[in-house]
């Protein structure tokens, strides 16, 4: 699907999270919107579609890498629908280097992902029947690993409306909130061993790091607990999570899955103790609103010579300008 339009360049819009409003958008800025609404293009075809665009909007599931960019010779501007971009976009050090000016939209899906974090606790917690009796929140410790947008959501949610006890382990304290809350700041050994609830929110780990939670810690996890995971799949070893779940000492529930056997063998443990939605904790219509028009804004102000506070990379001019 093609917007036409008196064009300063080409704008590719991958996924379909991206509402029509936000392409007119683009349109009435005078760019020309190359919708491809796939949400996984494979490599080749992510190649072709590339080819003499100047903006890229990241909305699928494609995975962009190094050679992606380096032979997209005409782009100089991308944005990724959502956080999380170092972890989800392999090439993104190489656009950084080519002077390719790299946006992201961090809080946008936040309410979205709390929301969805909080279903999975409940549906993990108090299965509907026919399944197994289920076990009340209240009164229980919730352990957050991640206190930024999402994880104070969660922590807001969980605290306010169920009477959970919070403790999180995050980088740099949110004094705030432990105020506000009552939530306290530990190690994340501790977190592991304290938390009846365990909530991930934190950025996925880069090719080639460990897990967040492997073999050790996921045995270091209080019997009956439950571990909710919205962010990167990879967060977690799914070897080792499959032998915690199928021993019953845990269940689990996650949003989205890596690719390979080991994956594929934990969509067939039982499914009170293993739930996987397909992908959709940061997707609701308010928040694909907010997070594409962010990302055309962002990429258009760019195109058009100006400044965007979502660029993460603002020496990209410079860099570009080098031979």
């Amino acid at each position: 699907m093609v917007f036409t339009h008196r064009s300063s360049g080409k704008i590719l819009v991958t996924g379909d999270s991206t509402p029509s409003s936000v392409l007119t958008m683009i349109e009435e800025r005078h760019y020309e919107v190359r919708l491809v609404p796939d949400h996984a293009l494979n490599p080749e075809e992510l190649h072709a579609a590339l080819i003499g665009i100047r903006g890229y909007l990241i909305g699928g599931e494609e995975v962009p890498t190094t050679e992606h960019f380096e032979q997209a010779t005409a782009l100089e501007a991308v944005a990724f629908l959502g956080t999380d971009f170092r972890a989800h976009v392999p090439g993104w050090q190489r656009a950084f280097e080519l002077g390719i000016a790299f946006a992201n939209t961090p809080g946008t899906n936040a309410t979205a992902v709390a929301e969805h974090t909080i279903r999975l606790l409940l549906t993990l917690a108090r299965p509907l029947p026919p399944g197994p009796l289920g076990d009340e929140l209240g009164g229980r410790t919730l352990g957050i690993v991640g206190a930024g947008r999402i994880g104070s959501r969660v922590a807001r949610t969980a605290a306010l409306g169920f009477g959970m006890r919070v403790i999180y382990a995050a980088p740099r304290r949110n004094e705030p909130l432990e105020a506000a809350l009552g939530m306290r700041h530990v190690s994340i050994e501790e977190l592991i061993s304290e938390s009846d609830a365990i909530c991930l929110h934190r950025p996925g780990p880069a090719e080639g790091e460990p897990p967040l939670l492997g073999a050790l810690e996921l045995g270091g996890m209080r019997t009956g607990a439950m571990l909710v995971n919205t962010g990167h799949p990879r967060l977690v070893d799914p070897s080792a999570l499959a032998e915690a779940i199928e021993a019953g000492r845990i269940k689990a529930a996650f949003d989205g899955l890596g690719k390979g056997p080991e994956w594929k063998h934990l969509e067939s443990l039982d499914p009170h103790r293993f739930v996987a939605s397909v992908s959709t904790a940061y997707r609701t219509h308010e928040a694909n609103l907010r997070s594409s028009s962010a990302a055309a804004q962002a990429v258009c102000d760019v195109l058009d010579g100006l400044g965007s506070p979502l660029v993460n990379n603002p020496d990209h001019r410079e860099r570009r300008a080098q031979p």
